[in-house]
């Protein structure tokens, strides 16, 4: 059955309409117009919507890791990300369906319709039975993935150096810290992996699930599986997303290794292309931006992990006005750790313009951009219909409450309204959410999932799980990353006075 959508304000683009409605019929909108044309040509539709409300296309959260909860709520104190790292492993072990769906739950909450799932395994021998599991759980909620299985080879206890920074460690430690490091599963038992995920849950043409490559990060893998990666994504029409830059340290590294950028080093092996998305990028150096821009390479901006574990503050206004798209991702550690996504758009446009009057500038309907539209194209593909309300595009849609900004529009000109709505707007503003044509949320209530007995579940889950995680390494770790600190680096041209300072 038809569906025509009204609201007072219509977000398009990232800019607000009035009087702009559109129809739905199956998974796709099919129409767009005023209420009155619509009504005309579709008598028989129904409707759904009011003055009451704000029509927006479903975000999506470009990075994340699907754990149920942030990190901290499950006993890993938020620290240098080198630091934080180690505790990955000994966190409490939450079903990957469980995490998965209540992870769905969370987004589509705060408006989320699709998202970047980047599996963290809890051992690699688990990893093919996982992902499955996970994606299951996300299609149980009803929110769409791109589901990352991961792969490293290289580095896992500390970038370079390795041989130097065991010798600082006492004997049983050293023995211990050297064993850890195994990868138990080969990059051709990976891509075997990825091609039996692809030939089972591949979705091209409704795009619930996409399945893409995911070598975990450039310091964690070699060049030979980078470009294999990408390689084996081309082939398939999807896409690969990694971590990049996210520290000072990870810099640091692509120095010494290869005297150059870690971006022209990318560049220089072929990996840079519009099917690649990087995670993170805090310390992307100025002059690939452009570079960046002209390959078409997407970056997944994640603001409120990177002040959580002391990353830095990435140039994203340098970076969006150098024409490189970017959108938000939660990573799972949200601020107020509680997967608000329209707070973290809100944390990302506050802090994303940086001072100076020298500084890019980022404006409100660049960052509705970044949630919606952008985000969808570097996680899905620009070819994917996702993020604009558009003809032809698949009917993913949140209405939000007018009362964010109800009183205030009424003395204000509509150019000045995106800005408004990304001030005020939370998740508690969410009342409705579709994707692909059919209704997930209906007055903030999930219409097939009791959310409450999945977050028991949850609950009780971790009661018999939770527990103290030591660190045997941190001390050792920091006194040797330390020393790196005092490597001669290029300076970065508007961002270095903000980023150095820790």
């Amino acid at each position: 059955m038809r569906t025509i959508i009204h609201a007072r304000y219509t977000l398009r683009g990232g800019v607000l309409v009035d009087d702009l409605a559109i129809t739905v019929d199956g998974d796709a909108i099919v129409d767009a117009g005023t209420l009155t044309e619509l009504g005309a040509r579709y008598p028989a539709a129904d409707r759904v919507g009011g003055d009451d409300y704000i029509l927006a296309p479903g975000f999506t959260n470009a990075h994340d890791h699907g754990r149920a909860l942030g990190t901290l709520a499950l006993g890993v104190a938020d620290n240098f990300l080198e630091l934080w790292l180690g505790h990955l492993a000994r966190l409490p072990r939450i079903p990957p369906y469980l995490a998965a769906r209540y992870s769905g739950l969370q987004l589509l909450g705060s408006g989320v319709t699709a998202v970047a799932h980047s599996h963290n395994p809890s051992s690699w021998s688990e990893l093919p039975a996982e992902i499955p599991e996970a994606l299951r759980g996300y299609a149980d909620a009803g929110i769409r993935v791109a589901m990352h299985p991961p792969i490293v080879d290289q580095n896992q206890l500390v970038y370079a150096e390795r041989e130097l920074f065991l010798d600082m460690l006492p004997p049983e430690l050293r023995r211990r810290a050297g064993s850890a490091e195994a990868v138990d599963l080969s990059a051709d038992d990976y891509f075997a992996l990825l091609e039996d995920l692809y030939r089972n849950f591949h979705d091209s043409k409704r795009h619930r699930a996409h399945i893409q490559a995911s070598p975990a990060g450039g310091q964690w893998c070699g060049d030979e599986l980078i470009i294999r990666a990408c390689e084996w994504a081309r082939a398939r029409r999807t896409r690969v997303q990694m971590h990049m830059l996210e520290t000072r340290y990870q810099r640091i590294y692509a120095r010494k290794t290869w005297g150059v950028s870690f971006i022209r080093h990318l560049e220089d092996i072929g990996a840079l292309g519009d099917w690649l998305t990087l995670a993170h990028m805090v310390w992307v150096e100025d002059e690939d931006m452009e570079l960046l821009a002209e390959r078409g390479v997407g970056v997944a901006h994640n603001i409120s992990s990177n002040l959580r574990l002391r990353s830095g503050i990435a140039p994203v206004a340098m970076l969006a006005a150098a024409g490189v798209p970017v959108g938000i991702g939660l990573d799972g550690q949200t601020l107020d750790d509680d997967q608000d996504f329209l707070r973290e758009m809100r944390l990302a446009w506050t802090i994303g313009n940086q001072s100076g009057m020298a500084a890019a500038d980022l404006d409100a309907e660049t960052v509705w951009r970044m949630g919606a539209g952008l985000a969808a194209d570097i996680t899905f593909g620009a070819e994917v219909p996702l993020g604009e309300l558009e003809v032809g595009g698949l009917a993913d849609l949140v209405l939000l409450e007018g009362e964010a900004i109800r009183r205030p529009a009424d003395y204000l000109p509509l150019k000045r309204l995106p800005a408004l709505l990304l001030r005020r707007c939370r998740r508690e503003h969410v009342r409705h959410v579709m994707v692909g044509g059919e209704w997930i949320l209906r007055d903030g209530e999930h219409v097939s999932v009791n959310a409450r007995d999945v977050e028991r579940e949850l609950w009780e889950r971790l009661r018999f799980e939770a527990r103290d995680l030591p660190s045997e390494l941190e001390a050792h770790l920091r006194r040797f990353y330390r020393a790196w600190d005092d490597e001669e680096l290029p300076p970065l041209p508007g961002q270095s006075h903000q980023n150095d300072s820790g």
